[in-house]
């Protein structure tokens, strides 16, 4: 039983960590190619789907956190829905990178 155990626990100790969601990555990969690197919505498909602008202090005092993570969520417009496609915690990560454009 003491081998068991001491199996057991090794198994666990030698499992890799969840990696916390990078959200600068999963915007890079969804959602600067309208919303932009800055979050200025400066792209060719930014002013041909009017996407927000993320920078715009106006823009950031109106969207709390939910109504954010519920676009992200949903897909409003012409922006795909990525509840099915992304983690609870990626999802959460695009929300804090969106915020952090937010002028200081």
């Amino acid at each position: 039983m003491k081998t068991w155990m001491t199996l057991c626990a090794g198994l666990v100790l030698a499992a890799p960590a969840l990696a916390a969601a990078d959200g600068p990555a999963l915007y890079e990969q969804h959602c600067a190619r309208c919303h932009g690197a800055t979050g200025n919505a400066d792209t060719w498909r930014g002013y041909l789907y009017f996407a927000p602008a993320f920078s715009d202090a106006d823009w950031q005092r109106r969207h709390g956190d939910e109504r954010i993570l519920r676009a992200i969520n949903r897909g409003p417009g012409a922006m795909p829905a990525f509840e099915k496609t992304l983690t609870a915690d990626e999802r959460q990560a695009l929300v804090g990178v969106i915020r952090g454009f937010a002028p200081k």
